[in-house]
């Protein structure tokens, strides 16, 4: 919840007047929080106060099933901060890497936190990969603002018991991780403190003292440490049916990218905590993370510097009236418990306004909204918000429709509907007739009233993306410079929502709702999507980067621009390329014509790169003009099954890197694994390459290629490969040259590799400049058609390699080269060969699908090497 959402709360419920908001943009239909589940839910969160913190370096750190049984079972306000999005791994579901991989996992956590029910935040930490050491993390991010983050959100969560998941010494393993558990006691210490981080509390943010501190341990059923609370995560909800581990791993099965689909197992299943420090006195033999803390509702009155009576009294009530409901709630019958719940409401704001201290005032208003929604909830009042397009651009217009649902046995009146809008935009009341047709999306459905609204949207709108990416980052930071109160939230609040005021029982609510646009997918049934502002043209070079062979000789290229029409308009315009100087572009501009949304069309333009042009970086700007404005953004659409959608947006710019590169002409076959770009890369060195389908793999004639060539983690995600890895083999030993980029360890334990190997994922180097050795400098992969030298591994980029042999059969293998991180013991496996019968086989473990499409000179280089091997014998 962002700072200016917390302020319009604070206003509304100092107006009497308080806010209901319904969950927006989840891609993952929950229905543990919807009707007499959520009811039931909402009314065990009215009996405490608790608050709980997870804290962890990356997605998938947290201890999901902890999460669950603090959120659902304990009733606590949980959250788990993540320093990182994790930017830097590995995407077993597409291509995106790095900055767009950070907001599939970011949406990959939202999804996750909607079922075991816990918030998420962030600090603005760059992943930037695997880490050994905590000094690397400590080299690379700036402890201070990390640090700085930390305490923001802590000050802004302000949880009574935060939870490390590390403890910041080497068994935690990953350097992150290590760096998490280090910051997290310090990030404690500094948030109770007025002199440390004041900028915030200029902002608004008090200081905030933590009652207890845990760190998770592991627990097997041998472990017997008294000193570990063990939590049975396996109990079952009564309400839900399920157990907190089962709604947990159906969460933490949200994380696709990184292949942690899991299994829901039954019966006892706990999470470990262990006390590392406590303010409170707790019993020696702790049963919960809150014993020793007052959790009651009457134990807010702590929080006041002088404790009035009217205030005790009030509080009592309120804890009696919470007690009340969720003693005599009826599933059967939610809509007997509206006036208890009118009632608790009405004590809760006279109680606020009685508070003088802002703590007092904060759970106050917690508790008001928690009884908003149980009113909201056992009313059976439903809001829906739609729109009629997805995207909005500068200086147009939208139609949004806000219908109401009421159960017609409850006494709702609705009093007013508006609809909230950014700065400078207009939304105009153009119907407020019940049974309108203007919604072209719900005209089947019969609300009890609707509204529409025209909404104008400034010619100065900017676009939507996620804030953390709308400035570069520096220093393995994002800049948040301007994120104003999205600092430490997933992403921006909705641009749109609707404000629906009503009157239950005497009580007067107001229920917010994002507009969304809403849309039949013929396989998928109903999708929901964020209204989004987009540019009126994007532009996109049909490739960010051009691989260019240095030469004596001019040379020329096709280069291609693809302009998008994202209007309702018919737009007019030229394209051009913006060349470097003494390069030729022919034609110098071309005309186009878009006739209207989602036209799009390509432009073919002829560059010219003069003989002799010395090797190095050179940017192309790619640019469509309309009316006498210029358009220099290319937008991509972030979308999968299991997230909800996102749109990041680039310099419509092309990277033409000249490289001092040949390559031997062969025919490539390509196994796709998890996603990568290497296809590419080897058809921007002028190779043509097949991608190999199942049947190929079973059936095919694989004698028409000369390599194949088989992507990361293949061996993870394509069957067929698997199974009929042999077919490969036996192309090799036939002549051909098989290449296998990085698998995982099923690679191994399944036997695929031609010779005995095995693998240890600890074994890589993760420091992109550690110095790399040619151990067979005569080898032809070092020497035909490129001579490689040690400058071809200079600007490599986040790693060297990873999942290396780390023992092999040594007859049969020859590792061809060795590098290691600083302190660790040599390593050879990254780069592995052998001949098979008459062909040849290499595993090579180095991060080509990270170097190729960065443009690193060095690794076109060797992966031309590579290409070539069946040439050079």
């Amino acid at each position: 919840m962002t700072q200016n959402i917390l302020t319009r709360i604070i206003c509304a419920a100092v107006c009497g007047m308080s806010l209901i908001f319904s969950s927006a943009y989840a891609q993952v239909r929950s229905e543990y929080d919807n009707g007499v589940m959520g009811l039931y839910r909402v009314l065990q969160q009215l009996q405490t106060t608790a608050s709980a913190m997870q804290t962890g370096a990356h997605p998938d750190d947290e201890d999901s099933a902890l999460l669950a049984y603090l959120a659902r079972r304990e009733s606590a306000r949980t959250a788990y901060l993540s320093l990182t999005r994790g930017d830097g791994g590995q995407n077993l579901v597409g291509p995106e890497l790095f900055e767009q991989l950070g907001v599939i996992r970011t949406e990959e956590l939202l999804q996750a936190r909607r079922l075991d029910g816990a918030e998420q935040l962030f600090t603005r930490a760059v992943d930037f990969g695997f880490s050994e050491q905590r000094a690397e993390a400590a080299r690379l991010w700036d402890e201070e603002i990390i640090l700085g983050d930390m305490v923001r959100a802590i000050r802004l969560f302000r949880p009574m018991v935060v939870v490390s998941r590390f403890t910041g010494t080497p068994a935690d393993g990953h350097g992150h991780h290590q760096f998490a558990g280090y910051l997290t006691p310090l990030a404690i210490e500094a948030a109770a403190d007025p002199s440390r981080f004041t900028d915030q509390i200029a902002e608004g943010l008090m200081p905030w003292q933590t009652q207890k501190t845990y760190v998770t341990e592991r627990m097997d059923s041998s472990s017997n440490d008294t000193a570990v609370m063990a939590l049975n995560t396996g109990e079952v909800s009564p309400v839900i049916g399920r157990s907190y581990f089962e709604i947990a791993m159906q969460g933490r099965s949200q994380q696709k990218t990184q292949q942690m689909g899991s299994l829901e197992y039954r019966g006892p299943q706990t999470s470990g905590v262990r006390l590392i420090e406590s303010r409170v006195q707790a019993p020696h033999s702790e049963t919960s993370v809150f014993d020793g803390i007052d959790t009651t509702v009457t134990g807010i009155s702590r929080y006041e510097t002088i404790v009035g009576s009217a205030l005790v009294e009030q509080l009592t009530k309120l804890e009696n009236v919470a007690a009340d409901a969720l003693e005599t709630y009826d599933p059967r019958a939610p809509e007997k418990l509206i006036p208890v719940l009118a009632r608790g409401l009405d004590i809760t704001r006279t109680a606020t306004s009685t508070a003088q201290q802002s703590d007092t005032r904060r759970l106050l208003r917690q508790k008001s909204t928690e009884f908003e929604t149980a009113l909201r909830l056992a009313s059976g009042i439903v809001v829906d918000a739609l729109g009629d397009s997805e995207t909005v651009v500068a200086g147009s217009v939208l139609n949004a429709t806000v219908h109401v649902f009421l159960d017609d046995d409850v006494d709702v009146t609705v009093s007013s509907v508006n609809l909230v809008v950014p700065d400078n935009w207009t939304a105009t009341l153009v119907n407020d007739d019940s049974g309108s047709d203007g919604c072209e999306a719900c005209r089947n459905e019969r609300p009890t009233a609707e509204w529409r609204f025209l909404v104008k949207v400034p010619d100065d709108a900017d676009i939507t993306q996620p804030y953390w990416l709308e400035h570069p980052s520096r220093n393995f930071g994002y800049d948040w410079s301007m994120a104003g109160d999205a600092r430490n939230q997933p992403f921006r609040p909705p641009l749109l929502t609707a404000e629906v005021s009503v009157t239950v029982a005497g009580a007067d609510l107001k229920i917010r709702k994002a507009v969304e646009f809403r849309f039949a997918d013929g396989a998928r049934g109903e999708l929901r999507r964020p209204i989004d502002v987009v540019p009126a043209v994007s532009v996109s070079p049909a490739t960010e980067l051009l691989i260019v062979p240095t030469s004596r000789q001019d040379q020329t290229y096709e280069l291609l621009q693809s302009i998008s029409n994202n209007t309702d308009n018919v737009l007019e315009g030229t394209a051009t390329f913006d060349v470097p100087g003494g390069w030729i572009q022919a034609p110098a501009a071309l005309p186009f014509l878009l006739r209207g949304r989602s036209a799009s069309t390509t432009l073919g333009f002829t560059i010219g790169v003069p003989g002799g042009t010395s090797p190095g970086k050179y940017e192309i700007m790619a640019t469509a003009s309309v009316d006498g404005r210029q358009y220099q953004q290319a937008m991509q659409q972030i979308a999968h099954p299991h997230i909800q959608s996102h749109r990041v947006y680039r310099p419509s710019a092309l990277t033409v890197q000249l490289i001092d590169v040949k390559v031997a002409p062969v025919k490539v076959g390509y196994v796709m694994g998890s996603g990568d770009a290497v296809p590419e890369a080897i058809r921007r060195l002028g190779v043509d390459v097949v991608l190999l389908d199942d049947n190929d793999l079973a059936v095919g004639d694989l004698t028409r290629f000369d390599i194949i060539i088989v992507g990361i983690r293949a061996s993870g995600t394509r069957p067929a490969f698997v199974a009929n890895n042999g077919r490969l083999l036996e192309f090799a030993e036939q002549g051909g040259t098989l290449v296998v980029q990085y698998q995982q360890g099923d690679y191994f334990s399944a036997g695929l590799p031609p010779f005995p190997a095995s693998m240890q994922p600890s074994v890589r180097t993760i420091d992109e400049a550690a110095p790399v050795t040619i151990l067979q400098p005569d080898h032809p992969l070092f020497n035909f058609p490129n001579k490689i030298v040690a400058a071809d591994f200079d600007n490599w980029v986040q790693e060297r390699n990873g999942y290396t042999f780390t023992e092999f059969d040594k007859d049969h293998y020859v590792p061809l080269l060795e590098c290691h991180d600083e302190g660790e013991s040599e390593s050879n496996g990254g780069m592995m060969y052998a001949r098979i019968g008459a062909g040849q086989y290499l595993y090579t473990s180095y991060a080509w699908f990270r170097q190729l499409p960065q443009g690193v000179p060095g690794a076109y280089r060797i992966f031309a090497n590579i290409l070539s091997l069946p040439r050079s014998r």
